[in-house]
């Protein structure tokens, strides 16, 4: 596969940097919008990094210069309970910034768009694994800002016939993930076993979700722009894990002896995830290639090197 010119928004985060590894090997240019510079191990020499709001009026003059043939739009304020604090910061963020991605695309040149959405929107499910038929029920500020995109997404496809792809991402982990942020277990977990810290589990761990390791997610992506398929995909590993279980398996890897703690934190408002990832493997021919053991592996190795 080729592509022409490609937009990456939020290219200098986690899942972002990753995809534009692959991109600049496959593509004529690479343009990633971001709010910020990318880290040092983040930043890859041969594409074009423009530090912009997504929300700005820039993005439209960035959408006029480039025309690009796609656009896999990632960027978006993450974390789900700090989503709960911080409700209005949230949709800005994520709302409003992501409509004004879609209007730059519909105003020059209608490129495809790939959205990376998140398996948060389900909520709570009484059938699991849950498919793309399944009503989504989210309950969080983030989890609503994911599916009113997927929403406005569906609006600019039907009137505006702008193709897109929605994958509804699960739990994405591997290198470079921020283990300083709120989310994130199997990074936060491999760099403070590393380190000889104490590891805390909010609540009693049972909680559990769907997993899928960061080069797998970025085929999936590079899978649905190469695609002719409109429509929504669920992405994950199709096996959930508790979070007593994800802190066991990287603790062994690590090779740690050390006991998690646990403590009574903001209430895990979504009990259990856990996707049925048939369709994207029908409709794109991907499926997750790395287990949760080799995932883990390779992402403790690279904090073992890096952190």
């Amino acid at each position: 596969m080729k592509f022409g010119n490609v937009i990456v928004t939020g290219g200098s985060g986690f899942l972002g940097s990753h995809l534009v590894d692959v991109l600049v090997l496959i593509s004529e240019s690479v343009t990633v919008i971001d709010t910020k510079k990318p880290r040092k191990l983040n930043k890859n020499k041969q594409a074009s990094y423009k530090i912009v709001d997504i929300a700005s009026p820039e993005v439209h003059t960035i959408f006029k210069k480039i025309k690009p043939e796609v656009v896999f739009h990632l960027a978006a304020h993450i974390h789900d309970r700090e989503s709960q604090r911080e409700p209005i910061m949230n949709a800005e963020n994520n709302i409003i910034g992501s409509i004004n991605i879609f209007e730059a695309d519909r105003e020059y040149g209608k490129a495809k768009i790939v959205f990376a959405s998140s398996s948060i929107v389900y909520g709570n499910q009484e059938d699991l694994p849950a498919n793309e038929l399944a009503i989504p029920k989210p309950v969080t500020p983030y989890a609503i800002s994911q599916l009113t995109c997927e929403r406005y997404l569906h609006f600019y496809n039907s009137v505006h016939k702008i193709p897109a792809v929605v994958l509804r991402m699960a739990n994405v982990y591997g290198p470079r993930q921020d283990a300083s942020a709120e989310s994130g277990a199997i990074g936060i977990f491999a760099a403070r076993l590393l380190k000889g810290q104490q590891v805390y589990i909010n609540n009693d761990g049972n909680t559990t979700r769907d997993y899928v390791y960061v080069d797998d997610a970025v085929q999936a992506l590079i899978k649905a722009a190469d695609s002719s398929y409109v429509g929504i995909l669920n992405v994950g590993g199709g096996v959930e894990f508790s979070t007593n279980d994800i802190f066991k398996i990287v603790r062994e890897e690590v090779g740690a002896q050390a006991d998690s703690d646990h403590r009574e934190l903001v209430e895990d408002v979504v009990k259990r995830v856990s996707l049925d990832i048939s369709n994207i493997k029908k409709e794109l021919d991907w499926e997750p290639k790395t287990s949760i053991t080799e995932g883990v592996a390779k992402t403790v190795a690279w904090y073992r090197e890096f952190v």
